[in-house]
């Protein structure tokens, strides 16, 4: 793991000897547990949930201390208890899964003990590798549910502790504790499924992109396609960071893997310290809007909503290509404002170079899409992904290395893959998939001989493990908030919460879209600050959505609702967590660098209002013609461009009053799309482009004119 992330998160224990290597045993029997139940066979839900809890609760005792900058070289007693305790967990579950369904509600003494065990060690967890904020928030809801029915002493009145509204029955601590472990609606519910059977599989994927090096040539293609215009070296970051992001499950890793390169090229060109992490900022966290991955999101809004994973990733494909574009923009009215130049052409690498040398690296980015579009299942497609990945990273460098050998390598690789096809079962896709790798490995290898300067990235058995090792760290993170966020919605289940408090915003709203939309926004933006945006949004979609939804609002674009101001709500100053990852980089002020970040972000600001407005923005109207679908996303371009501007107070030159109402009305007017509307959003941005053009020329003019007689 990166170091900058695992001093932000609080891992800075470096391990030796023995220790170092059960670690790394851990680690990558994590990970091959995965590829085997991605890949061959899925445990039943309970049983695979437990062993990744079990895995993932052992890892982070072992890796992180309690507290941060211990500067530990060994792993103390008490943690290594910690981590057994954490294994026992999911080797209870696997004793007790053939009964489970019998303990709910009539549970033994060893039963309430583990479910005490288990709660207390998943906070505990929760609170090393993601932080303080999501545990405080569990203990708050647990506390909700013990309270539901208490009344304070008679001496104080004799009043109920919650108000009527909120009243339920009540439950006690043991209840509490058993229903979280023992039932399959606490820990082990929806978040720590989705988790088990999706999420880690592709942060897996992740990883191994990572080792083989297409993080570095993503930022090196992006650099070489955008790096020469204004403000190149920040629209590469943007362009890169999207890349990486959108099958990242993690902003801040994100921030950290691409920033490292882009943060010190946008100081270079001009930008200033907390612009260019700033910029960074927003480009990560933004990349978990967009398709595969959409930071786990994808995957977990399909089982909340029964809507098909790939259903949900063509929905939500337009409003995040509209985001990326709001970020471009305001990059470059930021680089035109202060007149920061790009990278001169003649120091960049060109693209066919980046591309006949290390482009191989995007193929399995390519199959994964297409696997999916051929409504292959998200864990078949991502386990086929990384087989890919794998085939074609080991063929291209054998090959680029000494041919002959290389090239023997890969068809022992694929005959291997057939005979544990024919022999263990092995999905025969993995065949087909090493041999689609060798042709493309072949095709790299004609064009790499045509191509000097650029070397195939190493790949082998040592990479192997480390892109293993990685994968299951990486997914620490994850895998934690998702527990915890298991416990959170637990309570909405005991309790009947979510309707509860969706009742009450409809009645403050008084049932009007706009100030449901409103007070919804609000509420997300707060509940999210803080939390890492998987357990933002299970929290969101169980307690916020439903108020939307009763409202009449579309069930996916509810949920793309509170997703967007989720992502949003980690960008928000001042608890901003990759802010404080780039500006560790950047070397500027964290709260600065949260600010820069929140403002590139704020094009998405308004987006979803613009697609629950407009069904048609998320391809949700059956009605709508390609025509009408083309409309209207491009006037929902044109609003993005006048509310970007509004953002920068800036077009050709500074805004002043008028032109900042004129670009507000613009976009606002553009969100509601009728003819009319739209017809007068493009008029709005009409007269202020002219306004400007003649107010810059204007200035030019003077400009020139004070020269002349100064001279």
């Amino acid at each position: 793991m990166n170091e900058k992330l695992d001093e932000l998160e609080g891992s800075d224990r470096t391990l030796f000897g023995w220790m170092a290597t059960i670690v790394l045993t851990v680690a990558v029997a994590f990970s091959l547990f995965h590829l085997y139940t991605a890949g061959i066979d899925m445990l039943p839900r309970m049983q695979q949930n437990a062993i990744h809890l079990a895995f993932a609760l052992t890892l982070i005792f072992l890796i992180f201390p309690y507290k941060k900058r211990l500067g530990q070289k060994k792993i103390p007693w008490y943690d290594m208890v910690l981590a057994g305790l954490g294994a026992s967990t999911g080797i209870y579950i696997l004793i007790v899964s053939e009964s489970l369904v019998g303990k709910v509600g009539n549970p033994n003494t060893l039963d309430t003990t583990m479910s005490f065990i288990a709660l207390i060690l998943v906070l505990e967890a929760t609170r090393r590798v993601v932080g303080k904020p999501l545990v405080i928030l569990a203990a708050i809801f647990m506390l909700y549910a013990w309270a539901g029915d208490m009344y304070l002493p008679d001496f104080l009145g004799a009043r109920a502790v919650l108000p009527d509204v909120l009243n339920h029955f009540g439950f006690t601590w043991n209840e509490i504790a058993e229903f979280m472990f023992l039932s399959n609606e606490g820990i082990f519910g929806t978040p720590i499924t989705v988790s088990a059977q999706y999420v880690f599989i592709f942060i897996l994927f992740g990883a191994f992109l990572e080792v083989t090096g297409a993080g570095k040539m993503f930022i090196d293609l992006a650099m070489s396609l955008v790096g020469s215009f204004k403000g190149g070296p920040a629209k590469a970051a943007v362009v890169s960071s999207g890349m990486m992001g959108s099958i990242s499950g993690s902003s801040v890793a994100n921030a950290v893997t691409t920033g490292t390169f882009t943060i010190p090229l946008m100081k270079k060109t001009g930008f200033r310290p907390k612009v260019a992490g700033g910029v960074e900022v927003a480009a990560s966290s933004s990349g978990q809007l967009l398709p595969p991955v959409m930071g786990a999101a994808a995957f977990i809004m399909a089982d909340f909503t029964g809507i098909s994973y790939l259903e949900i990733v063509k929905s939500a494909a337009i409003p995040a290509l509209l985001s990326y574009t709001a970020i471009l923009f305001m990059v470059h009215l930021e680089a035109s404002k202060y007149n920061l130049l790009g990278i001169p052409r003649k120091d960049l690498v060109s693209p066919f170079r980046i591309f006949a040398g290390r482009g191989y690296l995007l193929l399995p980015i390519v199959a994964i899409i297409v696997l999916l579009v051929l409504r292959l299942t998200p864990i078949l497609a991502s386990f086929m992904a990384i087989v890919g990945t794998i085939t074609i990273a080991l063929f291209s460098y054998r090959m680029q290395k000494n041919f002959g050998s290389g090239f023997l390598v890969s068809l022992l690789f694929i005959g291997a893959a057939y005979a544990a096809h024919l022999l263990f079962g092995l999905n025969q896709y993995v065949t087909f998939v090493s041999a689609g790798s060798l042709l493309f490995a072949l095709i790299w290898y004609a064009m790499g001989k045509k191509v000097k300067g650029e070397k195939q990235v190493k790949f082998g058995l040592k990479e192997f493990f480390t892109a293993l090792e990685l994968g299951a760290k990486n997914a620490l993170s994850v895998v934690a908030a998702c527990a915890t966020a298991g416990i959170l919605t637990g309570v909405v289940t005991m309790t009947g919460l979510g309707p509860i408090l969706s009742g009450l915003i409809l009645d403050l709203a008084n049932n009007q879209m706009i100030l449901v939309l409103l007070f919804t926004m609000i509420a997300c933006i707060i509940m999210g600050m803080g939390l890492p945006t998987t357990a933002t949004y299970i929290v969101l979609a169980a307690v916020m959505a439903p108020a939307l939804i009763q409202l009449g609002i579309p069930v996916l674009a509810a949920h793309l609702f509170v997703f967007y101001y989720g992502i949003l709500a980690d960008d928000t100053p001042p608890i901003n967590l990759p802010a404080y990852a780039t500006s560790g980089i950047a070397k500027a002020d964290p709260v600065s660098t949260g600010v820069q970040g929140f403002k590139f972000d704020m094009g998405a600001l308004l987006l979803p209002y613009a697609f629950v407005l407009n069904p048609m923005l998320i391809l949700q109207d059956d009605t709508a013609t390609w025509m009408q679908i083309t409309l209207s996303v491009t006037t929902a371009f044109i609003g993005i461009i006048a509310w970007s501007t509004f953002i920068q107070s800036y077009l050709f030159t500074k805004f002043g009053w008028i032109e900042r109402i004129l670009a507000v009305a613009a976009a606002v007017v553009l969100l509601n799309h009728t003819v009319w509307t739209d017809l007068v959003g493009v008029g709005l941005l009409a007269v202020l482009i002219a306004y400007q053009w003649w107010k810059k020329n204007r200035q030019d003019k003077s400009g020139r004119q004070t020269v002349q007689e100064n001279v």
